[in-house]
């Protein structure tokens, strides 16, 4: 049966970055993961008014469920050996921000990766970013022209503005008070 005070306890962890005492992360994220694996999280979570850090609260029970496979999969576990890794690696609220709905593999990669300091956080999620092929870019520069009624000089300009303002979080806010 579903222990719902255990899961809220579980989340206020989650949301003040902390994990259970007397667990590792890794065990707390199992644990996470076989609590809430029955539930729709997502929609549990907004209609509890939780919304705020979920994505923080579905990653954490996305590294349990790769934890939790991992135990099991001689593939996985194996891959992680070739590694230099005898058992699995520990992971913390840092190294679960990598993780993604992909094969397990491709997740172990990413994190390795961070462990070895071969890249940072946010340079490994940049770095899977699907790349457009050249025919999606033309069709997005025209629709962007079109709607704008702008020329490709202008749209040179534009794009230029457009990346300080999308890089600069601050400035984006500040663009989205004035045009209100």
């Amino acid at each position: 049966m579903l222990n719902f005070e255990k899961i809220n306890n579980m989340i206020d962890l989650i949301e003040k970055n902390e994990i259970m005492p007397g667990l590792s992360f890794n065990e707390f994220a199992i644990a996470f993961y076989q609590e809430v694996k029955l539930v729709p999280l997502s929609r549990y979570l907004k209609t509890n008014n939780r919304a705020k850090r979920m994505p923080k609260i579905m990653t954490m029970k996305k590294a349990g469920e790769l934890l939790l496979f991992t135990k099991t999969d001689d593939e996985t576990l194996s891959f992680l050996k070739r590694k230099g890794y005898n058992e699995i690696p520990e992971l913390d609220y840092k190294t679960m921000m990598l993780l993604r709905r992909l094969d397990p593999i491709d997740n172990w990669k990413k994190i390795l990766a961070f462990f070895n300091g071969d890249k940072t956080v946010e340079e490994i999620n940049l770095s899977t970013k699907p790349i457009l092929f050249p025919q999606e870019i033309k069709k997005l520069e025209e629709y962007i022209k079109d709607e704008l009624g702008i020329n490709d000089e202008e749209f040179e300009k534009f794009m230029k503005l457009s990346s300080l303002a999308v890089k600069n979080k601050e400035l984006t806010k500040a663009i989205r008070k004035l045009t209100r």
